[in-house]
């Protein structure tokens, strides 16, 4: 009993020897590092660049600003805002977990970046979001958000591979597609009047009455699916899209290939016309 005890103090001075930590030259948060607030700022013209290794970063999370670079390769962050041109890899590891509630568990303003790749999670309790503001852009190349993400104010998101629960643009928005999977049990994808959508690829096939649902939240409804292939082959499946064809700010443009073909296809017409 004695031991555990001990265990228990250790623990906790580990835990705050440093509750918050600023850095504003290059930096490592490692394993066994945990803070409650972490800032990353540039000190111009020098650029600053934090590597998270692991560790854990708990509320109220982690702040980047100017044009600074955190990679999140491993470790966990509960709550992150962008702001300033700042970018954030999320190379592995998380942002974010299931266990952490309703709430805005990603935060991204003026200009800000970030991008999620293979091995990278972005996660939250039910009713856990991500907001995108001013201008500032999510890129998904791989790996999972599971998130409900929200673009504003002329933000954008790419979606290359990965999986993304659900997303609403609005705004000026707009969301760029070539691969990955959109949608999930409690929703999938909303476009507003004024955002626009971009879904790049090929075979492209739409089921307005893709499968009955019978959600608490949402109502019983037919929930639709589109989906095709991405230029380099790669699949898309969207689920809860409204139907393209009804709605001209959704477009499906076709590969390279076909618009070439299509082209060609016209020229002995265009011909025959001069003649």
């Amino acid at each position: 009993m004695a031991y555990v005890a001990i265990s228990v103090v250790l623990y906790a001075t580990a835990s705050h020897a440093g509750i918050e930590k600023v850095f504003t030259s290059d930096g490592v948060i490692q394993t066994g590092d945990i803070y409650d607030k972490v800032e990353v700022r540039d000190t111009k013209p020098l650029r600053t660049v934090v590597n998270m290794k692991g560790g854990f970063i708990d509320s109220p999370g982690m702040f980047t600003y100017d044009s600074s670079f955190v990679n999140i390769l491993d470790g966990v962050v509960l709550f992150l805002h962008t702001y300033n041109s700042s970018t954030v890899n999320v190379r592995g590891g998380s942002i974010g977990r299931d266990a952490s509630g309703a709430g805005t568990v990603v935060t991204a303003k003026d200009l800000s970046v970030i991008n999620v790749y293979e091995g990278g999670r972005v996660a939250g309790g039910t009713g856990g979001a991500c907001e995108l503001y001013d201008l500032s852009t999510m890129n998904v190349y791989g790996g999972g958000v599971g998130l409900f993400w929200t673009a504003h104010d002329y933000s954008v998101v790419a979606i290359y591979d990965g999986f993304v629960s659900d997303i609403t643009a609005s705004d000026r928005s707009t969301v760029n597609i070539r691969g990955g999977s959109i949608g999930s049990s409690l929703g999938g994808f909303f476009c507003g009047p004024s955002a626009t959508v971009n879904i790049y690829g090929y075979d492209f096939e739409y089921n307005p009455k893709w499968r009955w649902s019978d959600d608490l939240i949402l109502g019983p409804r037919w929930v639709s699916r589109l989906t095709g292939r991405g230029f380099d082959g790669t699949p898309i499946e969207i689920t809860g899209i409204a139907d393209p064809s009804e709605y001209p700010n959704i477009h499906l443009i076709p590969e390279p290939t076909t618009i070439l073909l299509l082209a060609l296809g016209s020229l002995p017409f265009m011909r025959k016309r001069r003649a």
